[in-house]
């Protein structure tokens, strides 16, 4: 008796379906841009490996929209100094990119301004029929990479099968340390790659999670891992939140990847011979940031979610105007 009541119980509810129509937010389009500026020469290199630091510039869209965002190249976008002085300005990069492609937006450095720690900047965009924006940082102070704790313990290499064996992958354990300040809360983010006995990049260093336990969820609790400087949403910033002034310990196995060509002709790889560590120094709104974009990817797809918005720090507009004051550390292999 109880069964064919909840039955009917649950036809009665049905019956009462009812379509509800919600309207759409309303939107008003406001310049988005996104630019970290740093400390490092503005070279060919620096601009390749971590180009998606150059200024990107678009327009937002609404929260139901369905176009694909799309840069633009109209718009004015200059650095100043804590005098007010322009010490940079951008012009769009018009090199390989079209409309709809995912970089048509991106603009480069004229003067190759170096950004100085601790020195204020101010950093302001305009383009037509949209509100100007502006934001403010001021570049921290370098990191300190205690040189003692930096080493690469190598493990057995790996031998692609077939016809031209070569080794394509080299493993091991790779620690370092950073001393972190006492006085001050401090934010950080460390990437690595790899150099040939020339100096010319070899390939990237990739961080090896197998032996992670992948049994229920991925507790982080401000873990330190390996940034990618190829997408924005693999940057894992860390704080010292909880450690201040302790030492900052990574020590994971990671992975040395070849990336250059290969020559079945010439299947000696030439080995690599440097491990080059970065670890950047981030203004709080730039840790903020990337936190966020962690959360915001951590709860795609899951309906139950709390919502997680991205944080900005541009008035008048969305997007990031970030810092990175960077310090570099090599190891011989």
């Amino acid at each position: 008796m109880k069964k064919v009541l909840f039955l009917g119980s649950l036809a009665l509810l049905a019956s009462c379906e009812a379509v509800v129509n919600v309207p759409t937010p309303a939107h008003t389009p406001q310049l988005s841009l996104l630019y970290t500026l740093s400390n490092q020469p503005i070279t060919a290199e620096y601009n390749q490996y971590f180009y998606n630091r150059n200024p990107y510039v678009s327009s937002s869209l609404g929260t139901l929209a369905t176009t694909r965002l799309q840069g633009r190249l109209d718009a004015t976008v200059e650095l100043r100094d804590a005098s007010g002085q322009v010490v940079e300005q951008f012009k769009p990069d018009t090199s390989a990119h079209q409309p709809f492609d995912y970089r048509y937006g991106t603009y480069l450095p004229v003067r190759g301004y170096v950004g100085q720690p601790g020195q204020a900047y101010t950093l302001r965009a305009s383009a037509p029929g949209l509100a100007p924006l502006e934001a403010t940082l001021t570049l921290p102070a370098p990191a300190t990479i205690d040189a003692a704790s930096a080493s690469f313990v190598t493990k057995p290499q790996v031998v692609a099968p077939g016809p031209y064996p070569f080794i394509y992958d080299y493993y091991g354990q790779l620690s370092f340390a950073i001393l972190d300040a006492a006085a001050t809360t401090d934010y950080y983010v460390a990437y690595a790659r790899v150099f040939d006995a020339a100096g010319r990049p070899w390939g990237y260093v990739y961080q090896d999670n197998s032996g992670r336990n992948t049994e229920g969820p991925d507790i982080k609790l401000n873990r330190f891992d390996l940034s990618s400087t190829n997408d924005v949403y693999k940057i894992l910033p860390v704080s010292d939140e909880g450690r201040n002034g302790q030492r900052l310990n990574f020590s994971h196995p990671v992975g040395l990847s070849y990336s250059g060509s290969y020559d079945p002709q010439r299947p000696n790889i030439p080995p690599p011979a440097f491990l080059e560590i970065t670890v950047s120094s981030l203004p709080p709104a730039t840790y903020d940031f990337y936190q966020s974009m962690q959360r915001y990817y951590d709860t795609n797809g899951n309906p139950f979610a709390e919502p997680a918005p991205l944080r900005s720090n541009l008035q008048g507009g969305y997007g990031l105007f970030g810092g990175a004051t960077d310090t570099k550390f090599r190891i011989r292999l």
